[in-house]
């Protein structure tokens, strides 16, 4: 906990955990300078981060400009 990236922003804790039914395999991301998680359901279709669940190609058209930005100055 507590450890910072050379952008100054802490560092994300991230786990894994596989899937075996009924329960799907899940990523938990932790923040990097308190408790908060977000936990990311998926199997081959679709994701399900926060509670919301959509297809992959749905998230794709959300994230994927928000990730491929330029960062602010």
């Amino acid at each position: 906990m507590n450890a910072h990236r050379p952008d100054g922003y802490a560092a994300l804790r991230v786990s894994h955990r596989k899937g075996q039914p009924p329960r799907s395999p899940r990523l938990r991301i932790k923040c990097g300078d308190c408790d908060n998680a977000l936990d990311i359901f998926y199997d081959e279709e679709a994701l399900e981060i926060g509670g919301v669940h959509a297809s992959v190609e749905n998230w794709r058209e959300i994230l994927l400009p928000l990730l491929s930005s330029k960062p602010r100055q």
